[in-house]
């Protein structure tokens, strides 16, 4: 029936359906134990301390359910206004206005009118882990029928098409919401399927699909749990051998540009680089050196020298934190890695933008407009040498003379330079 559905429907239409499938995703998401935990008990203690204070008194056990009902929802519908009239259909215990739930508080009265001193909250998170892995599951499967029934499609244009793009972004929502350790481990088996079936989305044309896929993977090497943690490594070693096949084995080009890059965003974005992230770099490295078809090529040095860059990148990082409290240090240091990269536009932009974010924060709004000078001037200056744009970073020598710099370095070379680094 659905793949039928899927057949008849128009494109919108069809997008519509991936657009349910993310509202699903996001509303039945895993809010973990403790939150689960203390959503429960927040509750649980609300309706004892409304009982003990005598808000009750003078009332049967079947009006104290009611009016404690109605008291709740006055109180929170007076601060939320229109927004309570939406369905109670998701689980009890999710979102802002999750105590507010009649299902809950019913629960909540009953247990306490029976003269229980405890609530089976073992029980309900079991319930809540359940029901976010199992939507989870039926996502997963959905995808994968999608991509079965419509490989022909997805694969036009060297799969570079909007219903790619759509897929591929409902697959990366399971990393950017919240899931279990065990979800988890069935996405990661999901995406190394994609990636199998379309490899030239990743390899092949603009690497935005790439980048975020490194983005989001290498989030996830640095996860509190240790499972997850291998689970990444061993996708983000799958995709670079991909990577390394589709070249004919010459390289991992793509890859190691989009990693890197990913590393560089992430430092600001999320912190990483501590023994757990180490850790996943470790495997990484491990799988590489324990792969006995890849034995007599040149793909295990190719990784162990992308992992050597990270750490590097990563060894500046923590040069950057000591020095987080002196701003004019903390750029002096950004600088000199955007310079590292000089023959890599994208990674010297990722950096310019890193230091432009730096001193916005500081309000140095002039040197903050100085770094998207520099920016735009690295940008013309590519397009220039790429026969698409007619001027260079002469254009913007009228503001300042610092701007030759963009216009020094031949963009010939595919890794950065890491002498200023070190």
């Amino acid at each position: 029936t659905l793949i039928a559905y899927w057949q008849r429907a128009p494109s919108p239409e069809v997008s519509d359906f991936f657009s349910i499938l993310e509202v699903c995703l996001q509303n039945f998401r895993y809010l973990g134990k403790r939150n689960i935990i203390r959503k429960i008990a927040a509750a649980f203690k609300f309706v004892q301390s409304t009982q003990n204070n005598g808000t009750l008194k003078g009332s049967n056990p079947s009006c104290q359910t009611s009016g404690l009902l109605s008291q709740w929802m006055h109180s929170t519908s007076s601060h939320e206004g229109h927004k309570q009239h939406r369905s109670q259909t998701l689980p009890i215990i999710r979102g802002k206005n999750a105590l507010s739930n009649p299902k809950l508080l019913q629960m909540l009265d009953n247990t306490m009118t029976s003269n229980s001193n405890e609530i089976d909250i073992v029980h309900h998170v079991d319930t809540e882990a359940n029901i976010a892995t199992e939507v989870c599951l039926t996502i997963l499967d959905l995808l994968s029928l999608f991509t079965q029934t419509h490989q022909r499609q997805l694969q036009q244009s060297d799969c570079q098409n909007s219903l790619m793009k759509r897929v591929f972004d409902t697959y990366m929502l399971f990393f950017q919401v919240n899931q279990s350790a065990t979800a988890l481990k069935h996405v990661f088996a999901s995406l190394r399927l994609f990636v199998c079936k379309f490899p030239s989305a990743f390899f092949q044309g603009p690497a935005d699909l790439c980048g975020s896929f490194c983005y989001e993977v290498l989030k996830c090497c640095n996860h509190r749990s240790r499972s997850t943690q291998t689970e990444a490594s061993a996708l983000l070693y799958f995709f670079m051998r991909k990577n390394f096949e589709f070249n004919k084995q010459k390289s991992i080009v793509r890859s190691h540009l989009q990693l890197i890059k990913a590393v560089s965003q992430l430092i600001a974005d999320a912190g990483i680089g501590g023994s757990r992230f180490q850790h996943s770099l470790a495997i990484t490295n491990n799988f590489a050196n324990g792969d006995k078809q890849m034995k007599n090529s040149n793909f295990p040095a190719e990784v162990k020298d992308l992992t050597k860059r990270i750490r590097t990148v990563l060894m500046a990082t923590a040069q950057m934190k000591e020095h987080e409290k002196d701003p004019e240090m903390l750029v002096d240091l950004q600088y000199s890695l955007a310079n590292s990269y000089a023959s890599t536009p994208e990674l010297r932009r990722t950096w310019l933008e890193s230091m432009a974010k730096i001193h916005a924060r500081n309000g140095d709004l002039s040197e903050a407009a100085m770094c998207y000078i520099h920016i735009a001037a690295l940008i013309a200056e590519y397009l220039k040498r790429k026969g698409m744009f007619s001027m260079g970073w002469p254009a913007f020598l009228s503001i300042t003379p610092n701007i030759k710099e963009e216009g020094d370095t031949p963009y010939n070379e595919v890794r950065p330079k890491l002498s200023h680094v070190q």
